[in-house]
């Protein structure tokens, strides 16, 4: 019996998804636009078959709730890259046209595939991004602080400490009254947070290696590891390098040769290796050297790019060899 595969491309918006159903053929079964519901999806999978039936998803904000719905009435789902799709028919976007696309890119086998961690993974991975959000908003505030004393002429100096929360206080003024509340609960909860990282992170193998390499704390360990998720699938380090954005891609034709940024990267990662890049150079190792080295002739922010390439690559030569930190 002949086996007959459906492929469904799944476009997803926060109130509507349109769905596109094809044949091995590529031939369209269905093209229906229907509300972003579970019902809605159950009734839309209601004719299709788990066995043979494939789903692909654009990796958008609102994937893992309809991956979840999927998984759950135990059909396959795969991620797709939206910059990559979009690279491929740029000239008509529509709804209809796109989950055409990724229903024909999964049928040809030429999805541009994103990894999807697993469900501990995401925990974690949510969890250090939690922790990075409170910290922005607690900076935002913190500046509001600051521009309020600017606009009304009162001069200060260190006002992060208890005394100066306690001086602020002082000052009894309503709006900045308000604002130190605020600040007050970001700090406690950012606290909060941190310390169920901690009590995580000491518990993972991976991130208690990681805390090893000079400029790695408990907090950058964490937002590495989650980020990362299996090494494995990352041939080599360069491809880590890549998916960090901390390597710059190429654009070569004939004899000219020019590089350029990548634009599909992991931000997340790129900017916490960055960050443990600039911590790490305070102390004398390899990754000092590396920076003075560089920023001598090429200046300081390619410097510490070079520094964080550096310190991507021994992450992966660690987490694929299950090694601590040694010093080269």
């Amino acid at each position: 019996m002949e086996t007959k595969e459906v492929y469904v491309g799944l476009d997803l918006h926060r109130e509507t998804v349109h769905g596109t159903a094809m044949d091995k053929d590529g031939n369209v079964i269905c093209s229906h636009r229907f509300p972003n519901t579970k019902e809605a999806l159950k009734e839309f999978y209601k004719t299709f078959e788990v066995w043979n039936t494939q789903t692909a998803i654009e990796a958008c904000g609102m994937w893992r709730g309809c991956y979840n719905i999927l998984h759950e009435l135990g059909f396959n789902a795969k991620l797709a890259n939206p910059y990559k799709c979009q690279k491929i028919n740029p000239e008509k976007k529509t709804d209809k046209t796109d989950s055409k696309l990724l229903a024909d890119l999964l049928r040809t086998k030429y999805l541009p595939e994103v990894f999807i961690p697993s469900r501990e993974i995401l925990e974690l991975r949510d969890l250090s991004r939690h922790r990075s959000d409170i910290v922005d908003e607690r900076v935002r505030i913190q500046n509001k602080i600051k521009h309020y004393l600017i606009r009304e002429g009162i001069a200060y100096k260190s006002i992060w400490n208890k005394g100066g929360i306690a001086w602020l206080k002082s000052l009894d003024k309503n709006q900045l009254n308000d604002l130190i509340e605020i600040y007050e609960k970001l700090c406690e909860k950012e606290k909060s947070v941190r310390n169920e990282i901690a009590k995580k992170a000491i518990n993972k193998k991976e991130t208690s290696l990681l805390m090893t390499i000079p400029g790695i704390g408990i907090v950058g360990a964490m937002m590495i590891y989650s980020e990362i998720g299996d090494i494995n699938r990352f041939p080599t380090d360069k491809h880590l390098h890549a998916y960090a954005g901390v390597a710059p891609g190429i654009y070569q034709s004939g004899d000219t040769s020019i590089d350029i940024p990548r634009k599909s990267v992991n931000r997340w990662l790129k900017w916490i290796v960055t960050e443990c890049a600039g911590i790490s150079i305070r102390k004398p190792n390899q990754f000092q050297r590396c920076y003075f080295a560089i920023e001598k002739k090429k200046g300081w922010k390619i410097a510490r790019k070079v520094v964080a390439r550096r310190l991507l690559t021994v992450v992966w030569h660690m987490l694929k060899e299950n090694v601590p930190y040694k010093e080269s």
